[in-house]
């Protein structure tokens, strides 16, 4: 019979190794020329002590879902139609932006859990008849809608428009012309 030869790759290629692996020091890391090297470390601490105001606001926003929306007769007006609520959801899952305070992207399931957070921070709300809140099928079910006020009835149209205007504030951005004038209407 042969005699064996000492295997080079799989589980057992290590045994097979006849000196341990150079010690590496963190001096010879940091060596120039190699990878992950601070360039100049000096200028590292003096980002840490000047710290600018804008970048305090950007970290201590606060959770989006807190933002008070104003509300007549117990409901935040609804000043989008259908349409608008659809493409903005619609976009805000196209982009694969992060949820904000989280490193989770927006998802179906994730904008269905935020609306149901909404719809639990907030007082009751009337549906039509078979209506029982935001879900993962009826969030479906309204973005494959069309028309202008397809899929007005229901709850994902007022959640999915109480999440996007909390979004809209949170981010700071400005109000649409056509959301203007259905404001004055």
């Amino acid at each position: 019979m042969p005699k064996a030869v000492p295997r080079t790759n799989g589980p057992t290629a290590a045994s097979n190794r006849k000196e341990p692996y150079p010690k590496t020091s963190p001096k010879s890391a940091s060596a120039p020329g190699k990878e992950n090297v601070d360039p100049d470390p000096k200028a590292k601490s003096k980002s840490k002590s000047k710290s600018s105001p804008k970048n305090q606001t950007d970290v201590d926003k606060g959770d989006f879902r807190d933002i008070h929306l104003d509300e007549v007769r117990g409901e935040v007006p609804c000043y989008d139609n259908a349409t608008t609520v659809r493409r903005k959801l619609n976009k805000l899952l196209g982009d694969k932006s992060n949820i904000p305070g989280t490193s989770k992207k927006w998802t179906q399931a994730s904008m269905v859990a935020e609306m149901v957070l909404l719809e639990e921070r907030s007082h009751p709300v009337e549906y039509n008849k078979n209506a029982s809140g935001p879900t993962a099928s009826s969030l479906g079910g309204f973005l494959k809608k069309a028309g202008q006020m397809g899929g007005g009835d229901s709850p994902c149209y007022y959640w999915g428009y109480v999440l996007l205007e909390k979004l809209r504030i949170y981010n700071g951005e400005k109000k649409s012309k056509s959301r203007e004038q259905a404001e004055k209407e």
